[in-house]
């Protein structure tokens, strides 16, 4: 079986809610019933790489897999039968079979495994171990051997466990040799994400499942997969159908083996990679980085007051100017945080055409934008963070209405990534979507090389004081 297409068909779950409230007609039905209306229902996630409404715009690889495995089915019975594709949000993956709303699940099983009642699905875990390797930036010499990473950063996204790191630092300690330092995302960045920060010098090395290195590879000229480091993962991945409908279950399998989901990837491949090409600057090249050093005691001073991470202020302040506070756009906004002369003196900070009071006015309208949306201190620092952003990019009423249209939908509204940004794409268009997780991506690449630097100055005092 082809890895690369089993593996990205097994990255897709199913749910109930949002767009599947729209219109979809319930009902639980067998197979042949599917085949006879010419309709098989796919449910897939809000998510990133799956499936985002962009408004006028879908994101994704769903779209394509909808398309495809049409084909696949239409060919074989010779008749035409299309995927209809049920959004929903995350987390309820069976309930989409089980409610009557989608035919068939797909995707990574591992947080349902153990609670599928088999009586009413089959489930197929596929169980296997799946392959991951390390990619490097061009620049990096090329590695033979993970343990030679010893002291540098490897970035893993959020789908990736990789204990195999716990052992070669065990060994490495041993050696008196420094450890590899994992920074592995928990929030939003997926393998995708990590290749695109890698492509444009954010992050040095990552670790990521091999058929998402060799995907993205040939549009990626940056990267280097270091093939020689290819060592096993594991994840149980796979296909729920419910229990009348094992045929569609080997349909479905059938699909992943042929050329038509070689397709899919190329495509979704193809038209993902605009949005992705140029999208990020390098706040860590030697200018950028000595500019964030010089401005680093006035993003620590201000944004504590606002009940913000510095970290994210100023990369907040990077997507906005790269930290230049000389820029003045044509609509007169002012330096590093780009205020407006009225909004600025608003604030009360100062003059803004000066670089502390232009931060120090920055961070305290990011709280007086989420002051007007009623996000107060019950929030955590960087969800704080990310509803400021998006309301410094989009406005207070755009995001209080996608809150409270998140909440109808069934996402929980006080969560940026992964709900009530997938209800404002849907409102608003991409822009704000992207404009969020951008400054998050500048917030990871800060947040890597300072931890880097943090670390390497602990070791430093540790050999010292021996």
């Amino acid at each position: 079986m082809n890895k690369l297409a089993m593996a990205l068909l097994l990255c897709l779950i199913s749910a109930t809610g949002f767009a599947a409230q729209d219109g979809h007609a319930s009902g639980k039905r067998n197979y042949a019933e599917m085949l006879a209306r010419g309709e098989v229902r796919m449910a897939v996630p809000y998510d990133r790489t799956l499936y985002v409404d962009g408004k006028s715009q879908k994101l994704g690889a769903s779209p394509f897999i909808e398309i495809y495995l049409g084909k696949f089915l239409t060919a074989k019975y010779k008749k035409n039968i299309r995927i209809t594709l049920v959004p929903t949000v995350q987390g309820q993956l069976v309930n989409a079979i089980d409610s009557g709303q989608a035919d068939f699940a797909h995707g990574f099983i591992d947080e349902y495994g153990s609670t599928i009642d088999n009586s009413k699905y089959i489930v197929f875990p596929r169980l296997r171990h799946e392959r991951h390797v390390l990619v490097s930036n061009i620049s990096e010499a090329p590695i033979s051997s993970l343990i030679d990473v010893s002291g540098a950063t490897v970035c893993l996204g959020r789908q990736t466990e990789a204990p195999i790191f716990n052992e070669l630092n065990n060994t490495l300690q041993k050696s008196g040799k420094k450890p590899i330092h994992v920074y592995k995302d928990r929030l939003v960045l997926d393998d995708e994400d990590l290749l695109q920060m890698l492509n444009d010098g954010l992050v040095p090395h990552v670790y990521v499942a091999l058929w998402k290195a060799n995907l993205w590879k040939p549009l990626l000229k940056n990267v280097r997969i270091n093939d020689e480091t290819i060592s096993p993962g594991n994840a149980t991945e796979g296909v729920i159908v419910g229990s009348l409908n094992k045929s569609l279950s080997d349909d479905i399998l059938e699909f992943v083996d042929s050329p038509f989901l070689e397709a899919a990837l190329n495509n979704f491949r193809t038209s993902d990679f605009k949005y992705r090409e140029h999208a990020l600057k390098n706040p860590t090249e030697p200018r950028e980085w000595a500019r964030y050093v010089a401005m680093k005691p006035i993003f620590e001073q201000y944004a504590p007051e606002s009940r913000l991470d510095p970290l994210f202020l100023a990369a907040l302040g990077f997507q906005e100017t790269m930290l230049n506070q000389s820029l003045v756009s044509p609509m007169g906004a002012i330096g590093v945080m780009q205020l407006l002369p009225a909004t600025g003196a608003s604030m009360k900070a100062g003059d803004i055409h000066q670089l502390e009071p232009n931060i120090h006015a920055g961070a305290k309208y990011m709280s007086s934008l989420l002051y007007s949306m009623s996000i107060n201190d019950e929030f955590t620092v960087m969800e704080r963070a990310f509803f400021a952003t998006a309301a410094y990019n989009a406005g207070p009423n755009n995001i209080r209405k996608a809150r409270d249209q998140a909440a109808k939908a069934g996402f929980n509204p006080n969560k940026w990534f992964l709900n009530v940004e997938m209800v404002a794409a849907q409102m608003m268009g991409l822009e704000t979507f992207f404009y969020v997780r951008n400054v998050y991506k500048y917030f990871v690449a800060y947040d890597v090389r300072q931890r880097k630097l943090d670390l390497d100055q602990a070791e430093k005092i540790r050999v010292e004081s021996k």
